[in-house]
């Protein structure tokens, strides 16, 4: 009989695999510790924006909205912000928040950073579903005109996000005020990502200041999927795509430069 080698020399991909599952673990057990408390607040936030902008805006209105009513439309807009803003906030703090882990041989920052962005797509995804499924059954008419383009810029925000996170916790890193600044710079995102406007809604003059924004292209790209008949002249997929891959090797480069600076603060 062959003896059995218990110690099989494992590859840095499944190392890496091991610890990314093990965070993601301590991940939701932090932020869902009272359980089923955890989930009714993953729900309500997005279900509160929805509902105080369906007021201000008229519930059952269709006009300007691309033909639906007003709560699918806010639904449209607050969902993908909602993942890009929890995306990058839980990046910029991750390794903040997993400081005493690095101790460990094994766990990196970067481990850090892809298990809160996988906890943060499960969250968007089931919120996502769950809304949704709320709407129909309240009677609104709920139809994904193009599901896998809407998934596509959904892919393309949680690269822009989290790459923008990760800077985000670099910065923050080399200089601890920045993560006022951040802060700061984020409260206005809301007002300026199309959440509750399209940018045929503002005047064209405007544009050229709100088109820089490629949460803005997002929410614009993503309605143009979910929405059958609405379209954006202004919004560009190039625009997006080019962001999020400049960010991502942005984030990328600091990251290769500098992540033991970070395990070692």
């Amino acid at each position: 009989m062959h003896s059995v080698n218990h110690h099989v020399k494992r590859t840095p991909l499944i190392v890496m695999r091991d610890v990314t599952f093990a965070l993601f673990l301590r991940e939701i057990k932090t932020r869902f510790g009272a359980f089923r408390l955890g989930i009714f607040w993953a729900l309500a936030e997005p279900m509160a924006h929805v509902l105080i902008f369906s007021v201000i805006f008229g519930v059952r209105a269709r006009e300007g909205f691309g033909g639906v009513e007003t709560p699918i439309f806010i639904y449209t807009g607050i969902m993908p912000f909602l993942l890009f803003q929890n995306l990058f906030n839980q990046c910029k703090n991750a390794c903040k928040a997993n400081q005493g882990l690095f101790h460990y041989r094994y766990v990196k920052p970067i481990n850090t950073f892809i298990a809160r962005s996988i906890l943060e797509t499960g969250i968007f995804l089931f919120t996502s579903a769950c809304l949704l499924a709320l709407f129909f059954w309240v009677g609104y008419q709920v139809a994904i005109n193009d599901i896998l383009y809407c998934f596509m810029i959904v892919f393309l925000l949680i690269v822009l996000s989290a790459s923008l996170g990760m800077i985000g916790a670099f910065m923050v890193d080399f200089f601890p005020e920045s993560d006022k600044i951040l802060s700061i710079a984020m409260k206005p995102m809301m007002f300026i990502s199309g959440i509750f406007f399209t940018l045929d809604m503002i005047p064209p003059q405007y544009h050229v200041y709100l088109i820089w924004n490629p949460v803005l292209h997002a929410v614009e790209l993503f309605r143009t999927g979910f929405i059958q008949y609405f379209e954006t002249a202004h919004a560009s997929l190039f625009y997006l795509f080019v962001c999020s891959l400049t960010s991502l090797f942005i984030a990328l480069r600091l990251y290769r430069s500098h992540w033991t600076r970070m395990v070692a603060t």
